[in-house]
């Protein structure tokens, strides 16, 4: 009751993932709905008084300050193994268009899951986050945390008007481009374009207090963990193109597809930039042939070589697997 209080008392602030700033005190994030071209606000003062007030408001500062209620040193429970927050990787609070928004996970769960080869609960999809980006342990399904960021997501669902259409959320994904991304182009990119929020180590930077990040890791022991989405090329790429650099509203630079493809594909390339392994490749994808085309560890049930599945080409991949289909 005490955080609740606290939560109640002070307002909500934003932080983004690259070159993270400050936002307004209320979550004011205006999404173009592609079903009826309705401006969508997110904006937290709107929600009435009463307990499901208090619950959406903490499953957003779960959300938000990932680290600091259940980090390593988290106020409420020690659950993230690392000292990221769930807004590095979808933006502005799950609601920015292209930023991995979860505007409409509440209206797509439960959904068969080709990664665990079952039938996935939003419960299940979190726990999922907790495991390998934040590199720690699970929610119990039914604890005050898990019913708070359930009854967040359920939010957004409902400020969306329950329209299941969001851009970037279903799909998020690029054209695949036509070479096999290159690894040492995309170093140079990164250290040009990159390496100025999430450091030339891609370690990141602590924030003053020297606990959670100002700006998130990318690799490293710190940063998100093997079999993460982001540890695909193409999930990647769609994020970068669309996202980074961060303050590419100010600075009018923007990655390209091919930039992109480069640069995710040396973040990415855990030969020379190792990240957290959980050497669980033999529970992931049980059913082979539902790996995406970028998963890069096999076996794979196509001819195609891991290297090939790592780096691409991957339009013949998806050719190969298209024409299975016919």
């Amino acid at each position: 009751m005490k955080l609740f209080s606290l939560l109640l008392a002070f307002s909500v602030g934003t932080i983004i993932i690259g070159c993270n700033k400050p936002e307004t005190p209320q979550l004011q994030s205006v999404v173009k709905n592609t079903i009826d071209t309705a401006i969508v606000v997110y904006d937290t003062a709107s929600i009435p008084p009463g307990p499901e007030r208090e619950f959406i408001l903490l499953g957003r500062e779960l959300f938000m300050n990932t680290h600091t209620l259940i980090g390593p040193k988290g106020t409420i429970a020690q659950i993230a193994g690392n000292e990221m927050d769930c807004q590095n990787c979808h933006l502005k609070g799950g609601t920015k268009p292209f930023g991995q928004p979860l505007v409409t996970v509440s209206g797509r769960y439960p959904q068969f899951r080709g990664r665990e080869a079952t039938i996935l609960t939003i419960q299940d999809r979190v726990n999922n986050c907790l495991d390998r980006p934040l590199l720690g342990k699970h929610l119990p399904f039914n604890s005050r945390e898990m019913n708070a960021f359930a009854m967040y997501f359920k939010w957004l669902w409902d400020k969306n008007k329950n329209a299941l259409k969001v851009p970037g959320d279903i799909p998020n994904n690029l054209t695949w481009i036509d070479r096999r991304t290159d690894w040492k182009k995309g170093k140079i990119e990164y250290e040009q374009n990159c390496a100025r929020c999430h450091g030339l180590d891609g370690e990141g930077v602590k924030t003053p207090s020297g606990y959670g990040y100002t700006y998130p890791p990318v690799w490293g022991m710190h940063s998100y963990a093997v079999g993460s989405s982001m540890h695909r090329v193409g999930k990647l790429a769609a994020f970068i193109h669309n996202n980074m650099p961060n303050d590419m509203d100010v600075t009018h630079i923007r990655m390209s597809v091919d930039q992109a493809y480069d640069i995710a594909a040396y973040i990415d390339n855990d030969s020379i930039n190792p990240r957290p392994n959980f050497h669980e490749e033999a529970s992931l994808y049980p059913v082979v042939k539902h790996k995406p085309y970028d998963y890069p560890y096999g076996p794979y049930a196509d001819t195609f070589s891991q290297d090939q599945h790592k780096f691409g080409p991957f339009k013949p991949i998806e050719d190969y697997w298209k024409s299975r289909k016919k």
